[in-house]
């Protein structure tokens, strides 16, 4: 792949992909809060960007292509709430795969 190319993604693909990249997040969210057993507030928290995840998951696979968009809140609040989580790699993964399922949201056709 070209530097400045820009990776489209069929509609088919991005539904495909979603569940798949997205589940094994929501799974990463689940073992971060049995292994670190963090404080509630911070709990509260996992868990919320948790169903956020779920949510964005479900509202792709029963949306049509031209209103995905919709589903995009529940990516954006997903990200917010992370960002207010304390600095720990497995977090700073997980916010990474968010945003790359999001900066694909642009090149779906």
């Amino acid at each position: 792949m070209v530097e400045n190319e820009i990776q489209y993604v069929s509609w088919k693909q991005f539904q495909q992909m979603v569940p798949s990249i997205l589940g094994l997040e929501v799974a990463r969210l689940t073992r971060h809060l049995a292994a670190e057993s963090p404080p509630a507030a911070e709990h509260n928290i996992i868990v919320k960007v948790r169903y956020d995840v779920k949510c964005f998951i479900k509202c792709v696979a029963d949306v049509e292509k031209h209103r995905v968009h919709q589903c995009a809140e529940y990516l954006t609040s997903a990200l917010l709430n992370a960002a207010l989580l304390p600095e720990h790699p497995s977090v700073a993964y997980i916010v990474g795969r968010l945003q790359y399922v999001r900066d694909r949201m642009p090149y779906i056709y």
